[in-house]
C-alpha cells in the first residue's frame, strides 16, 4: 500500500482529500497531514511516504520550497501540487523540480483520483525497473569471476575483437591501467598434501596460488591470475613502476618468496616462465605466446623463474647443449635400474633422457612424444614380464591421464608424471625382489638378460656392478641356483636365439649378433652344441612344424 502526506494550510481542505482517499479503492492511505511546509519536511523525515500533495501557497515554508527542501535532504518522494492560482510561473517552477502533477481548485476527487492511479502507474514500473536492475546486479556478482575468467582467456588468446582493453576491464573490476605488461605461466610441483589444500588437484592449487599472490606483490604491480586447461596457472602483471628493470626484478623476487613459503610450509614447489614486457595492453598474448612457447618444452633447472629472452639468447649461444648418451643405450640402462628397483638411479637416467628430448623437442616434438611413450611401453613391459600387480594399462583412469598429459601436456608435466609412474614400478619390483627371497642372485639373473647381446660381458662385469667378487658370485649362484654363471648364460643366449629363428624374417647374422656372438660361424657351432642342429637346421624344423 502507497503512502501519502498532504500539506496545506487549509483545514476542510486536508480533510476532504484525506477523506475521498481513504474511502477509495486505491491501493494507497494518507499517513500524515501538514498545516505548512516545515512541519511537512519533518514529517517526510519520520513517515517516509511514496507520494506528497501540497498547496503552493503556505505560511513559513511555501510548496516550492517544501519540494526544493525534500529534494536537499535526499527523499525520491512522487509529488502533486494543487493551487488556486492558474499562474504559469508556478507552473514552470514546478516542473524545473520535476513535478509533473498539478492540480487547480477547485477539483473533483475523480480528477484526484486519475492524477494519482497515473503516479502508481509510474510507481510499480519504477519498482518492476529497480527489482530488474538488483537481479541483472545479483546475477553480475554472482557471475563476475567468471566473467572477468572469461575476459582474460579471452585477452591472452587474442580472442576478443575489442581493442580499448582498459575500458571493458574497468566495467568488470579490473584495473588493467599500468606503463608495462607481462604473462607468466606457473607450473606446480608437490611432493605431499596439506591438511586443507588438497595439493594433488591442480585446480585446487590454482586457486591458491589465486587468493595468496597479493601477499608477495607489492603495491606497483597487480596481478591477476587464470586457470588454463585445469593443469596451469596464467598470471598477468601489471606494472605501476616506470622503469621496466624495476618491474621485472619485482616480479622475480615477489615469485621467489613466494616459492619459499610453499615449500616451507606446504613442502611444494613451482615454476614460472615470463614472456616478454611489453608497454600496451594489446600486447599481453604476445607475452603469453612466448612464455607458453618455452614452458612446453623447458626442463626448469633449479631456479623458480625463468624468462624467455633468457633462454632464447641461450639456444642461440649454444650452452644449452648436453654432452649425454643416445636415449636408446640411455633406455636400456633405465629399464635396468627399474627392475633392479635403484630409483634415485633410475630418476637420475630419466632426467638425462629428458634432458635430450627438451634439446630437440622444438623441432621434432611428435618423435618426442612418441618416444615418451614408447619408454612407458616399456617399462611396463617388464612389469608385465614380472608379473607385477602394478599395470597401468589395466586402469582406465591411467591410461587416460598418460594419454592427456604425454600427448597434450609440457615436457615438465611429462617429467613428474613419469617420476611417479616409475617410483611405483621401482617399489612393485622391490616387492618382487623381496618374494623371491635371494636379491643377489635376482640381481645377476638381472643384469644377464640385459647384456646378452655384449660379448664382452662376464663374471668379472657381474663383480664390478655388483661389488662382490667373481668367486663369491659364482658359488652363490650355482648354490641358488644349480647351474653354474656360464651355463646360465650360454643357455638364455641359445633360448634367445630359438626365439628370434622362429621368424623367417630375421637373419642369422643378425640374430648372431644380438645374442652376443659377433663371429657367426662361432655362433652356430655353439648352437650345434646346444640344439644338436646348425641355426639353419633349426629354423626347417620349426617352419616344418607350423606347416
Amino acid at each position: 500500500m502507497y503512502r501519502i502526506l498532504i500539506a496545506d494550510d487549509e483545514d476542510y481542505i486536508r480533510d476532504l482529500v484525506t477523506k475521498s482517499i481513504n474511502q477509495s479503492s486505491l491501493d494507497m492511505e494518507v499517513v500524515g497531514c501538514a498545516e505548512d511546509g516545515a512541519k511537512a519536511i519533518e514529517m517526510v523525515k519520520e513517515l517516509k511516504p511514496d507520494i506528497l500533495i501540497t498547496d503552493i501557497c503556505m505560511p513559513l515554508v511555501s510548496g516550492i520550497e517544501l519540494i526544493k527542501g525534500i529534494k536537499e535532504i535526499g527523499e525520491n518522494i512522487k509529488t502533486v501540487i494543487i493551487s488556486g492560482y492558474d499562474d504559469f510561473a508556478y507552473a514552470k517552477s514546478a516542473m524545473d523540480l520535476g513535478v509533473t502533477n498539478y492540480l487547480l481548485k477547485p477539483f473533483l476527487p475523480d480528477e484526484l483520483f486519475e492524477v494519482l492511479e497515473g503516479i502508481i502507474e509510474e510507481l510499480r514500473n519504477q519498482a518492476a525497473l529497480i527489482r530488474n536492475m538488483t537481479e541483472l546486479q545479483t546475477h553480475f556478482e554472482d557471475n563476475v569471476l567468471y566473467i572477468q575468467e572469461r575476459f582474460l582467456k579471452d585477452l591472452f588468446l587474442k580472442q576478443t575483437g575489442k581493442s580499448d582493453f582498459i575500458d571493458e576491464g574497468k566495467a568488470i573490476r579490473l584495473d588493467l591501467e599500468a606503463n608495462f605488461y607481462c604473462t607468466g605461466i606457473l607450473k606446480i610441483q608437490s611432493d605431499s598434501f596439506h591438511k586443507k589444500w588438497n595439493f594433488s588437484n591442480q585446480k585446487v592449487v590454482e586457486e591458491f596460488l589465486i587468493i595468496i599472490k597479493d601477499q608477495y606483490f607489492n603495491k606497483n604491480i597487480k596481478t591477476y591470475g587464470v586457470s588454463f586447461h585445469d593443469n596451469q596457472l596464467v598470471m598477468l602483471f601489471c606494472s605501476i613502476y616506470e622503469d621496466a628493470f624495476e618491474f621485472n626484478s619485482g616480479i622475480r623476487e615477489s615469485l621467489k618468496k613466494m616459492n619459499q613459503s610453499l615449500q616451507k610450509y606446504y613442502n611444494m614447489q613451482f615454476v614460472c616462465v615470463l614472456g616478454k614486457i611489453y608497454k600496451k595492453a594489446e600486447q599481453i598474448s604476445a607475452s603469453y605466446e612466448e612464455a607458453l612457447s618455452v614452458i612446453q618444452y623447458i626442463l626448469p633447472d633449479g631456479s623458480c623463474v625463468i624468462h624467455y629472452d633468457e633462454v632464447k639468447q641461450l639456444e642461440k649461444s649454444g650452452n644449452m647443449e648436453r654432452d649425454i648418451k643416445k636415449p636408446q643405450e640411455l633406455k636400456e640402462e633405465l629399464i635396468l635400474d627399474i627392475r633392479l628397483a635403484r630409483k634415485e638411479n633410475a630418476l637420475v637416467v630419466l632426467n638425462k633422457i629428458l634432458q635430450y628430448y627438451e634439446q630437440i623437442y622444438v623441432t621434432s616434438h611428435e618423435f618426442v612424444n612418441m618416444s615418451i611413450l614408447e619408454l612407458v611401453f616399456s617399462i611396463n613391459a617388464a612389469l608385465v614380464r614380472s608379473q607385477a600387480t602394478f599395470n597401468v594399462w589395466k586402469d582406465d583412469k591411467m591410461k587416460q591421464y598418460f594419454k592427456n598429459q604425454i600427448l597434450c601436456g609440457t615436457l615438465f608435466d611429462t617429467k613428474i608424471l613419469l617420476e611417479n609412474y616409475i617410483t611405483k614400478a621401482c617399489e612393485e619390483f622391490s616387492g618382487i625382489i623381496t618374494n623371491q627371497g635371494d636379491k643377489l642372485v635376482y640381481d645377476i639373473k638381472t643384469l644377464i638378460e640385459h647384456n646378452l647381446s655384449n660379448e664382452d660381458f662376464n663374471l668379472e662385469s657381474i663383480s664390478s656392478q655388483l661389488f662382490f667378487s667373481p668367486n663369491y658370485i659364482r658359488q652363490l649362484f650355482k648354490q641358488k641356483t644349480g647351474e653354474g654363471f656360464t651355463e646360465y648364460l650360454i643357455r638364455k643366449r641359445m633360448e634367445k636365439a630359438g626365439e628370434l629363428l622362429k621368424d623367417p624374417l630375421n637373419k642369422i647374422q643378425d640374430i648372431s649378433d644380438v645374442t652376443g656372438y659377433s663371429n657367426q660361424r662361432y655362433f652356430s657351432s655353439c648352437f650345434k652344441k646346444y640344439y644338436g642342429c646348425t641355426p639353419t637346421e633349426y629354423r626347417e624344423h620349426v617352419l616344418l612344424d607350423k606347416s
